[in-house]
């Protein structure tokens, strides 16, 4: 075969577009004038498959003449020709649709973004500690600062089932989430519906005995709990009921907290490296321990990261 002759059909190729061409002749009909019929009957034969039946007839014009052109004539080879050439015409018979209105920007929010660390941080208590969301949030629109987008689109999500929280949602989010329910009606509040998983724990009372505490110093309610917790008033069918109460106490109270549960762990794990029972006769779990541990140092870190004074200076190292 020489070059010149190797882009050209055969003679089999060209009998067979031929055959191809008369018997879309033969078999058309007045009623096969339209593409979108076409386009029926295309979709039909290529869902039956061309073995069960041929391809349909394609009206006269530039996508019959596209189909009898075809290299390929066998029926599969017609109808996928077909269906290509009838794709690019009905995109080319399209009309364009009227201009849409430009998306407007938000109203300018002249508040300061949330630091990096506070958006962070409040990803970390949306997934492990809910029960320190309010006072987040409550945290950061006294402060005055902006939410980021992604945080706002989040906390939208997850406050759509809780009236209150919604509404401190919107009044921490400004102009952005007052925009954002504009143009975004899946972050509407629902009617009605369970709270989700988390939500109950940010609600449940502190016992009156440790709201009592609130009265001491910090020092002497820490201790109140620490002691609680080594003489088996507390274990940890008490978990809940103790962070919430960790969760509610004046801030100022946390540092002495931090510590004294620190040093109520050590000697937990001193005691059971000296093979000691504990006090109440009864274990208490290591992980009471830490969980309490954990949301105290958490929340405290949450506050600082939400004052301005420790963002313009976490700001001041980045610039040096």
């Amino acid at each position: 075969m020489s070059a010149a002759s190797a882009g050209r059909p055969s003679e089999r190729q060209r009998a067979g577009a031929t055959m191809g061409r008369e018997r879309s002749e033969r078999g058309r009909s007045p009623r096969d004038d339209g593409v979108s019929d076409t386009w029926e009957a295309l979709v039909t034969t290529g869902l039956l498959g061309t073995d069960r039946r041929d391809p349909p007839p394609v009206p006269p014009g530039p996508v019959a003449d596209v189909v009898d052109d075809t290299l390929d004539a066998s029926p599969a080879g017609r109808l996928l020709t077909a269906v290509a050439a009838t794709v690019v015409a009905r995109r080319c018979g399209m009309v364009p649709r009227p201009p849409q209105p430009l998306l407007q920007s938000p109203p300018p929010d002249d508040r300061p973004l949330l630091p990096v660390a506070a958006a962070r941080r409040w990803h970390g208590i949306a997934a492990y500690w809910p029960v320190l969301e309010p006072e987040w949030v409550a945290a950061a629109t006294a402060v005055g600062w902006r939410p980021s987008a992604d945080v706002l689109v989040a906390m939208l999500e997850r406050s759509r089932r809780s009236p209150d929280r919604f509404a401190a949602v919107i009044e921490f989010g400004g102009p952005l989430a007052r925009w954002l329910i504009d143009y975004l009606p899946d972050h509407l509040p629902v009617p009605s519906g369970r709270a989700r998983s988390g939500e109950a724990t940010a609600t449940l009372a502190v016992p009156a005995e440790l709201q009592a505490g609130f009265e001491l110093t910090p020092a002497e309610f820490a201790a109140v709990v620490v002691t609680g917790i080594t003489d088996g008033m507390f274990r940890w069918a008490h978990r809940t009921v103790l962070l919430n109460a960790i969760a509610a106490m004046p801030a100022a109270f946390l540092d002495d907290m931090i510590s004294a549960l620190a040093a109520g762990r050590a000697a937990h794990e001193e005691r059971a490296r000296a093979g000691e029972a504990p006090l109440s006769g009864a274990p208490t779990p290591l992980g009471l321990w830490e969980s309490l541990i954990e949301l105290a140092t958490v929340r405290r870190d949450m506050l600082a990261e939400l004052t301005p004074q420790l963002s313009s200076h976490h700001d001041d190292e980045e610039h040096d």
